[in-house]
C-alpha cells in the first residue's frame, strides 16, 4: 500500500515538474516567452505584450520595437569639390542649370530602437558621387555599414545589391540588408530588411532622390 502511495506521489511530483518546465523556456518567464512568440509570429508588439516586456527590462532591452523605427539623413556637401553643404541633400536646379561640376556624399540610415527606446542598431547606406559639367555621374564610394549595434543584432549581409548607369547622366543604386534581432536564451525573433535606393539624375536638376523602407 505504501509503495502504491509513493508511486502516486512520485507521479504527481513528476507531473508538476513537467508543468513547471513547460512554463519556462531556458529560464525565461512564461509571459515573456508568450510575448516573444507573438512578436515572432506577427512582427508586431501588442500593448499587452509591450507591458509584459517592460516588466522584464533586461529582455525589453534586446527586443526591437517596430513602432520606434526612424529614418535619418546625415548627407553632406563635398567641400573638397567646391560645393557647399546642400539644402535637403540635393543639388539645386539653379546649380544644375549653371552647368557646374561637383560632388555629394549621401549618407542615409534607418535607426532601429528597442522596447526601452535605446538604440538597437543603425543601418547606413553611403553613396559618394560626383557629376561633371555635362551631367555625367561617377562614383567615389558606395557601401553599407551597421553602427551602434547593441550586440543582439547580427548582420547577414545584403539580399539585394544593384547599380546601373555608372558614367551616364542617370545612375541608380539599390541595397537591401538582412539583420537578425535575437534575444538571449530565446533565439532570433525577427529579421529586418532595411532598403535604400538612391537615384542620381545629373542633367535634370534633381540628381538626388531616395526611396527607403524599414
Amino acid at each position: 500500500m505504501l509503495a502504491v502511495a509513493f508511486t502516486v506521489v512520485a507521479g504527481l511530483l513528476a507531473g508538476l515538474a513537467g508543468i513547471s518546465a513547460a512554463k519556462s523556456r531556458s529560464g525565461l518567464p512564461t509571459e515573456v516567452v508568450r510575448a516573444l512568440d507573438n512578436l515572432k509570429r506577427t512582427g508586431e508588439i501588442s500593448a499587452k505584450d509591450r507591458a509584459v516586456l517592460l516588466k522584464h527590462r533586461s529582455i525589453a532591452a534586446q527586443v526591437i520595437d517596430p513602432s520606434k523605427t526612424r529614418i535619418v539623413d546625415e548627407s553632406t556637401g563635398d567641400a573638397g569639390a567646391g560645393l557647399s553643404p546642400l539644402a535637403g541633400g540635393a543639388l539645386t536646379a539653379g546649380a544644375a542649370a549653371a552647368g557646374k561640376a561637383g560632388c555629394h556624399r549621401a549618407d542615409r540610415y534607418i535607426s532601429y530602437r528597442t522596447v526601452l527606446g535605446s538604440k538597437a542598431f543603425d543601418w547606413h547606406k553611403v553613396l559618394h558621387y560626383c557629376w561633371s559639367k555635362t551631367g555625367k555621374v561617377t562614383i567615389k564610394e558606395r557601401r553599407y555599414y551597421l553602427k551602434n549595434n547593441d550586440g543582439t543584432n547580427y548582420d547577414r549581409g545584403l539580399i539585394s545589391n544593384t547599380q546601373t548607369g555608372k558614367g551616364t547622366a542617370h545612375y541608380a543604386s539599390t541595397m537591401q540588408g538582412k539583420v537578425e534581432n535575437c534575444v538571449l536564451k530565446y533565439g532570433c525573433i525577427m529579421v529586418k530588411n532595411p532598403y535604400i535606393r538612391i537615384v542620381v539624375n545629373g542633367k535634370k536638376g534633381l540628381p538626388y532622390q531616395i526611396w527607403m523602407r524599414k
